[in-house]
């Protein structure tokens, strides 16, 4: 008896010290996620073209009035399209709340570049917890799930939406954070059957939307596809069918009173943006067209090289496999099959980013393949000595510090280029005389840049055309400009214009 107490005593020890290990590990793994965030955040003192400035700009004006989304908020002419969004006045081109999360962050910290980026690097570590906690609610190993959690931590494509390097950047990060977890609240249901799990899918849901649009609904995918394995069964899913439609109502609740309050007040610019979001389906909209395996090429940037070779093995090793929970496991594989289908095949406007909301939930078949790979190894070399080595190979791989250390070189002269403007920009008032408040005569759209850092100022990239300065004219309007750099000449009627101001600072170009 005696020894029999002995030997439980001894394995609960055990299995408490791997708890212990597994716990440390996982903090090990998000505080290193953190700090790779912050860094990715802190890396670039000027604003990125493509989409980050717009989001920035529109943002920070949100600071005043949140609910009046505004990109130049003091146009000097009426001679703008209103419905095209790099150069408008009020800005609906993407739905608010990752604008209203880096407004609240810059009215805490402060307008810069580090503030507006925060709500990113924090959404992106708690990413790499959450996708943690979906592979254990999956049922998949300890070791899986660590590693799942490792790849996103290093995720070089991860990080440059966060740093805003890389197009679509803090829309995406926000987005692909409430997708997520939306399906870890729908799993914690499964596993717990607790109601306040029902009303998170739903709140998690709209928020995904209120970043980018429909595809925030793919969390009831999921469930649907877990309903029709029950009723395959002959399980009884009344109740939780009554379930699936209160948190769709409370999906709805979330996202609609947006969307009703800017047709009431922006009725034409709100109808053109749901029509141009459509056209994204039939229509390859702004140059970004491809085929049908336009996304295959992109795999490597998503997932790391060669990583990327893992995912169907990965996916077929899951469905092998019986410890993990079916119902689960087949909701995310038809998510992931889905999304990659309809983009690749129905979507005609292709943009690398579009699949980046799954990207999380596929680095879970990458890990179930390398965990095989670990297994198999395992046979030849202790596994004491094969797994950290797979993990550190996993861990470089997926972070690419080549891009980095090339990207960060001071032979990048484009971003060296970028941040001579931006401290220029930055300190503009320095150069500016107090009664002027319109700048032009910059580089393409660092106009935005410019009235990012500069509140007050309105600015245009290049020069309006003559009439428009026949209108200053009369109205007596001084404008500073920047002297001629590059194919950015100054127009005649513009040297001649009788209230202009020429900065004296050369700015370079790309």
């Amino acid at each position: 008896m005696v020894e029999i107490l002995h030997t439980k005593r001894s394995l609960n020890n055990k299995s408490e010290m791997i708890k212990l290990k597994d716990n440390l590990l996982l903090l090990l793994i998000t505080t290193l996620g953190f700090a790779l965030r912050i860094s990715a955040i802190l890396a670039d003192p000027f604003l990125h073209p493509w989409d980050e400035r717009f989001h920035a700009l529109v943002a920070r004006n949100m600071m005043t009035n949140p609910f009046v989304p505004i990109l130049r908020v003091n146009p000097i002419t009426d001679n703008y399209d209103k419905f095209m969004w790099c150069c408008n006045h009020i800005w609906l081109h993407k739905q608010p709340l990752f604008m209203w999360q880096m407004a609240l962050s810059m009215k805490i910290f402060g307008v810069s570049e580090w503030s507006m980026r925060l709500p990113s690097a924090i959404m992106g570590t708690i990413l790499v917890l959450i996708i943690y906690r979906i592979a254990i609610l999956l049922n998949v190993k300890k070791r899986v799930a660590l590693l799942t959690a490792l790849l996103l931590a290093c995720s070089n494509f991860h990080l440059q939406l966060i740093a805003g390097i890389h197009g679509m950047d803090h829309n995406d990060v926000a987005h692909g954070f409430y997708v997520l977890a939306s399906i870890w609240a729908l799993f914690e249901y499964q596993k717990s059957k607790k109601w306040y799990w029902i009303i998170l899918v739903g709140v998690f849901s709209g928020c995904a939307i209120l970043n980018k649009w429909l595809t925030g609904l793919l969390v009831y995918l999921i469930w649907g596809v877990m309903l029709l394995l029950s009723i395959l069964k002959r399980e009884i899913v009344k109740k939780e069918m009554v379930l699936f439609v209160c948190s769709l109502v409370v999906c709805c609740i979330v996202f609609l009173p947006w969307q009703f309050y800017i047709l009431h007040r922006f009725h034409d610019l709100a109808v053109y943006e749901y029509e141009f979001n459509r056209k994204h389906i039939s229509e390859a909209l702004e140059g970004h067209g491809g085929g049908y395996f336009y996304y295959f090429k992109y795999l490597k940037d998503l997932f790391g090289k060669f990583l990327y070779f893992c995912i169907p093995v990965g996916m077929v090793l899951s469905l092998k496999d019986k410890s993990i929970n079916k119902k689960l496991n087949w909701g995310i594989f038809a998510a992931i099959c889905f999304v990659f289908l309809f983009f690749s095949i129905v979507v005609k406007t292709k943009v690398d980013t579009f699949l980046f909301f799954i990207a999380p939930l596929v680095l879970l078949y990458i890990s179930i393949a390398l965990d095989y790979v670990i297994r198999l190894l395992g046979k030849v070399i202790k596994p004491i000595y094969i797994t950290p080595i797979i993990f550190i190979i996993c861990a470089i791989i997926s972070l690419n510090p080549i891009w980095i250390k090339n990207y960060l070189s001071p032979n990048n002269i484009e971003r060296n280029n970028r941040i001579y403007n931006a401290n220029i920009y930055r300190n503009l008032n320095k150069y500016l005389p107090d009664s002027i408040h319109v700048v032009m005569n910059m580089n393409s759209f660092e106009d935005i840049d410019v009235m990012f850092y500069n509140k007050g100022i309105t600015a245009y990239h290049w020069t309006l055309p003559e009439k428009d300065f026949k209108s200053f004219e009369q109205r007596k309007i001084p404008i500073a400009v920047f002297e001629p750099h590059g194919n950015y000449n100054l127009p005649d009627y513009v040297l001649k214009y009788p209230y202009l101001y020429i900065i004296k600072k050369k700015l370079k170009n790309f």
